[in-house]
This record gives structure tokens, sequence and C-alpha cells, in this order.
């Protein structure tokens, strides 16, 4: 999947995590604009072959924000496909932009389906994530270091 490559990219989702979800429904005003910040990241545990996608979005009505949802999906990389990320020399693992968009939609899409989910039947069921291309929030490779200092 990387550009230089056409070899196939072998993953599986192995776990989501519901890192913050915060819902105040009373901070909803109505026939007010709504605001939302988006934020996406990204991380590795090289030694497991891991990569986790974070994804938030904060819903806010005059810069209160009345949902904050982040949720993590962690990919699990079969190690030959993950070697051709790696760059040894550098330190760094790269992952291609188009692949990295890839797994973020993948991340917001669940996003999507856990804020559904947490306020069906409620009055702020009718604020929901977006389905803009979560792609174009990733503007090149996303290149992250193999081996990140432990700060104490």
């Amino acid at each position: 999947m990387s550009d230089n490559n056409s070899r196939r990219v072998n993953f599986a989702l192995v776990k989501i995590s519901t890192e913050q979800l915060s819902l105040s429904p009373e901070n909803v005003e109505d026939n007010k604009p709504v605001k939302i910040n988006a934020g996406l990241n990204f991380g590795i545990d090289n030694g497991k072959k891991l990569l986790k996608v974070l994804f938030k979005n904060v819903f806010l009505q005059e810069e209160i924000p009345f949902i904050t949802v982040e949720i993590g999906c962690i990919f699990a990389i079969d190690p030959e496909s993950w070697q051709l990320f790696t760059n040894e020399e550098k330190g760094l693992f790269i992952l291609p932009k188009n692949f990295a968009g890839h797994l973020a939609t993948l991340t917001a899409s669940t996003a999507r389906g856990i804020l559904h989910n947490a306020t069906e039947n409620t009055p702020i069921n009718r604020f929901f994530i977006p389905a803009n291309n979560i792609e174009e929030m990733i503007n090149e490779h996303v290149a992250l270091p193999l081996n990140p200092e432990v700060r104490s």
C-alpha cells in the first residue's frame, strides 16, 4: 500500500478503546451554532507490531464543550508488512499517507458508532461525527520513532 510498493499490507483490528466519552446535554442550546474540533494521532509498539490510531471530536457551543469522544483503534500488522514501513537506518516507522488515511477512516467510523450508541434516544443524538474525508487531515506520510525515548 505504500507509494513505491504494490505489496498487500496484512493487518487486523485487535482492540477498540473508548479513551474519553463525555456528554453534557445541559450545555446545549437550540438555535446556536455548533463547532466541532477534530484531532488525530498515531502511535506504535514496535516490539508487538501494533499501531494505535486515536481519533477525537469535541462538539462546542460558544467554546463550551458538550460532547467529547476520543476513540482508539489498535491494529496488529503482520511482521512482513511491518518491515515495509520500517526504516531502521533512520529509526522510523513510516506509515504511507494513504494507508494512514484508511486506518484513520476506520477509527473515525468506529467513533461515529460509539457516539451514536451512547446518545441513542437522547436529545443530543442529533449531533454526529460528520462523514468528512478523514484522509484530508493527513498531509504527508506519518513518521513515528521506532523506539521512543522513555520519559520519567
